[in-house]
């Protein structure tokens, strides 16, 4: 059908137009009752006998409309195109088609509304194909940036993920805006509430159009930002694309910063209770390879690590802590270490992670006011066993005041309880010693060490002090008393051992 129509003349600036419908009418102005984008069809009957400034007048008003094409029928009004219209449509730029008696109108409609069809299912087609790869891609081991990937390479874009907080997590394509150009854009798209959408452009390559979406959870809370950028606006086929992906990244943002809160929090809870291990170790074994493969990120030949942390401040809130706030700290945990499962607990957050908890992550956590303990690389069945471990270095980091890795510790009594907490266990141990002169006191002190030295031998201890055995009893004795301890108890002698070694020799 389009062949058979004869081309009177076509500007070559016209080819960028797209013809969006035909209309048909005979009025001597159509406008307005059309939208742009028209192939318009007459017969030209306002056009018989009508002098060339009315027919420029005629084409200057379809222009002005935004009429894409005129189409004439040379019958039955005229025989051939009328003088002066071909001027005028070649003075406009408007593209002017010859329509023969032998086709109606209504035949150039349907046509048309054909073609519409095929390019709809070429377009839904091509939609399909982009939906299969991005589930596809959300199915892999690294579902945003292998979904991302897709992105760029179906819409000729590219595309940039970050965080709730502006950081980038992941990009694909060459991006032609620098990060710190886009935070104004990020800082709107995170400004609002709901659905929404935000567009603006650079002076830049492949940066003349570039559109924002927040991704959200169910609460409207905010989980990161999507941007991409091209140079030509995005195709509604390709819009649609582009808030499947909208939808795709917020389920996964929300399966791993949000997920569902009760099971994640009761399994971290029964992956630290030696008790729920040893009840059928077999079961346990394929529960916890399920739980474990679902609940983190990284694949299973990763170890795991178990994370403690506590607020550097004290709280002044009660606990639990209200649902919001609970909420934000979850987001923010399982964001940053890159695991689901993390339980809010009474001296802040304990996590299992395959994350090897990198420097910067841990100056995240501690911007944000925690003092970590990070584990070392533990199995499943080391899990209660290393929660404990890392308890320990817990409680020796907040009482320093800085945050601890396991494998940077000297693993021994003194090593965990740190510097700061050994004196204080030595200064309220030895405090009733303080009531004493300080000359008998050094002696006191002096004559404990050496016993304890000695493993309580009194002739060994009163030839290292030059003292009679029984004036190092004496001494032992009236330490003893004041102390209000039983000397002959192995773990009395052992606390006072370690408590020595953070007391001054002098």
């Amino acid at each position: 059908m389009p062949g058979e129509l004869e081309v009177v003349h076509v500007p070559e600036e016209s080819l960028l137009r797209s013809v969006r419908w035909v209309a048909t009418s005979e009025l001597e102005d159509p406008t307005p009752f059309l939208l742009g984008g028209e192939l318009l069809l007459t017969a030209g009957i306002v056009l018989a006998g009508a002098s060339r400034p009315a027919i420029a007048a005629y084409v200057e008003r379809l222009v002005r409309a935004g009429v894409t094409a005129l189409g004439l029928g040379v019958s039955p009004v005229h025989d051939a195109v009328p003088a002066g219209l071909g001027e005028a449509c070649l003075g406009h730029a408007l593209p002017l088609l010859r329509i023969p008696e032998s086709i109606p109108f209504v035949a150039v409609t349907r046509k048309f509304a054909g073609m519409l069809e095929a390019e709809s299912d070429r377009a839904a087609q091509d939609l399909l194909r982009v939906n299969r790869r991005m589930l596809r891609a959300v199915l892999s081991t690294s579902p945003e940036r292998e979904l991302l990937a897709v992105l760029a390479r179906e819409l000729n874009a590219w595309v940039v993920l970050t965080d709730d907080d502006g950081r980038v997590a992941a990009s694909a394509g060459q991006q032609a805006v620098p990060r710190e150009q886009l935070r104004p854009l990020q800082h709107r798209i995170l400004a609002g509430k709901g659905p929404r959408v935000e567009v603006t452009g650079f002076e830049a390559p492949r940066a003349a159009h570039v559109v924002g979406h927040p991704l959200r959870n169910e609460r409207d809370i905010n989980l990161g930002t999507l941007v991409l950028g091209s140079d030509t606006g995005f195709t509604p086929p390709q819009t649609t694309a582009i808030s499947l992906a909208v939808g795709l990244l917020e389920v996964l943002l929300r399966q791993r910063s949000v997920g569902n809160f009760g099971p994640s929090r009761l399994a971290t809870a029964l992956l630290l209770d030696r008790a729920a291990l040893m009840q059928d170790p077999v079961d346990t074994g394929r529960t916890l390879a399920r739980l474990l493969a679902q609940s983190m990120a990284g694949t299973e030949r990763n170890p795991m690590r178990i994370v403690q942390g506590s607020h550097r401040e004290q709280r002044s809130l009660p606990w639990p802590p209200p649902a919001p706030e609970e909420l934000q700290e979850l987001i923010q945990l399982r964001r940053l270490l890159d695991t689901r499962l993390v339980d809010l607990t009474d001296y802040g957050f304990a996590a299992i992670t395959r994350s090897a908890v990198p420097d910067r992550v841990l100056s995240d956590l501690e911007q944000l006011g925690w003092i970590v303990a990070v584990g070392e690389p533990v199995g499943p069945a080391g899990l209660p066993d290393g929660n404990a471990r890392v308890a320990a270095a817990r409680r020796r980091a907040c009482t320093e005041g800085a945050s601890v890795r396991l494998e940077d510790l000297q693993w021994s009594v003194t090593g965990l309880l740190g510097a700061e907490s050994g004196r204080l266990i030595a200064g309220r141990l030895f405090s009733p010693l303080d009531t004493l002169p300080e000359e008998r006191r050094r002696l006191l002190v002096q004559v404990l060490r050496c016993w304890l030295d000695a493993h309580g031998n009194w002739d060994a201890s009163g030839r290292a002090l030059g003292m009679h055995r029984n004036t190092v009893r004496r001494h032992i004795q009236h330490i003893a008393d004041l102390l209000r301890l039983d000397m002959d108890d192995a773990s009395n002698r052992a606390e006072l051992l370690i408590a020595l070694q953070f007391m001054p020799e002098s």
